[in-house]
């Protein structure tokens, strides 16, 4: 079969997904053609071509009106991004289109008929964020274009989402929500850092995309609340945060003689596992977020306990395999408390560690491809 992936954007984890996905249609015997920003790394197993689609808007925050102009705009940009992309991959002639990301790349708004015009070739993908809110007709929703007659089904990474989507696409498979898994890069230089300041103590380590919503008032509230010669704090990642709120976070740092804030992007994957693996106990205590991160499979793959919020798809996951422990999202003490227990006990359960990494591993992808040649 002539296979086509599709994605628009390396951010955050995007480019770990189309990159696998990838290669994992190479690998069962397609013909795979990857339109996306970078090749990645399939150079020896696809052919590429650099995607020609415009990005998306950002959402103006406390601007309701230009929000809602902004949502339409966006509306109008991945219709023609469609567009464009229907032209770039006609003369390959797929029998599949594979979208790693349909987030960004289904449509809000329009008729169902133009849509399926304007991708006329039976495709499938992941929606990484599968968890939305209650369906209102008439607002902007990626949700009833996965009706048309060209979808050959989903996958989605959080299996408590499944049932709320089946009245848009009856077939949704639950995909594992891997994570590249390199060997730790020891000759980056954040990490000598690290271990020089850290100094033995036990390091607690927030990484990522440093937003907000990853909890950064919850641990910034716990912190002062555990012995500075015993416990050292990282928070690495590129930074969402406005000119305020990092004026805040660096004051912080600088009256915390237990904190090493990096406000920058992570190189690549073997420098954040490196990260990871130096670190006693991962923070991932999000605020209102109910989607699946595969923060949870690098943390069990590295063998690191991590505290994440009680209530969704990442609290569930770590309640159910014993990998560390969930808390309300805003409680300080209880945050404080599962910190010291990790430090000092490890896991709840030691040999939940081995199975997440299983159930979320690059080997559990391939099957479920095949089942849709």
């Amino acid at each position: 079969m002539k296979i086509v992936v599709i994605d628009c954007s390396v951010s955050g984890h995007r480019e770990t997904y189309y990159k696998e996905f990838t290669l994992a249609w190479a690998s069962l015997g397609h013909d795979v053609l990857l339109c996306a920003p970078r090749a990645s790394g399939t150079e020896q197993a696809a052919t590429f071509v650099p995607i020609d689609t415009r990005p998306l808007r950002p959402l103006p925050v406390g601007q309701p009106i230009r929000k809602k102009l902004t949502v339409l705009h966006n509306a109008c940009i991945r219709l023609q991004n469609l567009s464009a992309i229907s032209r770039q991959i006609g003369d390959f002639h797929p029998d599949l289109v594979y979208f790693p990301c349909l987030d960004d790349l289904l449509p809000t708004l329009g008729p169902l008929a133009l849509f399926d015009r304007l991708m006329p070739y039976p495709w499938s993908g992941l929606l990484v964020q599968s968890m939305l809110p209650a369906y209102r007709p008439g607002q902007p929703d990626v949700r009833p274009y996965l009706r048309s007659r060209h979808c050959r089904g989903i996958g989605v990474l959080n299996e408590f989402s499944t049932d709320s989507l089946k009245r848009f696409q009856p077939r949704i498979d639950c995909l594992p929500d891997f994570a590249d898994l390199s060997q730790p890069d020891e000759s980056y230089p954040l990490l000598h850092t690290l271990r020089e300041r850290a100094a033995g103590r036990k390091i607690v380590s927030l990484t990522g995309s440093i937003g907000t919503r990853k909890g950064i008032d919850l641990l910034l509230s716990v912190i002062p609340t555990l012995p500075a010669d015993e416990y050292f704090f990282l928070m690495a990642g590129k930074s969402w945060l406005t000119e305020e709120q990092t004026r805040r976070v660096k004051a912080f740092e600088a009256a915390h003689a237990n904190c090493l804030f990096a406000l920058e992007r992570i190189p690549d994957e073997a420098c954040f596992n490196a990260l990871i693996a130096a670190s006693d106990v991962v923070f991932a205590a999000y605020r209102h977020f109910s989607g699946s991160s595969n923060l949870l499979t690098k943390a069990a793959a590295f063998g690191r306990p991590i505290v994440v919020s009680s209530g969704q798809c990442m609290g569930r996951r770590v309640e159910h395999y014993g990998t560390g422990i969930a808390i309300a999202e805003d409680d300080t003490q209880a945050c404080r408390e599962a910190i010291v227990r990790l430090c000092r006990d490890g896991v709840p359960r030691p040999e939940g560690l081995a199975a997440y990494a299983a159930q979320h591993s690059l080997q559990r992808l391939v099957p479920i491809l095949k089942s849709y040649t």
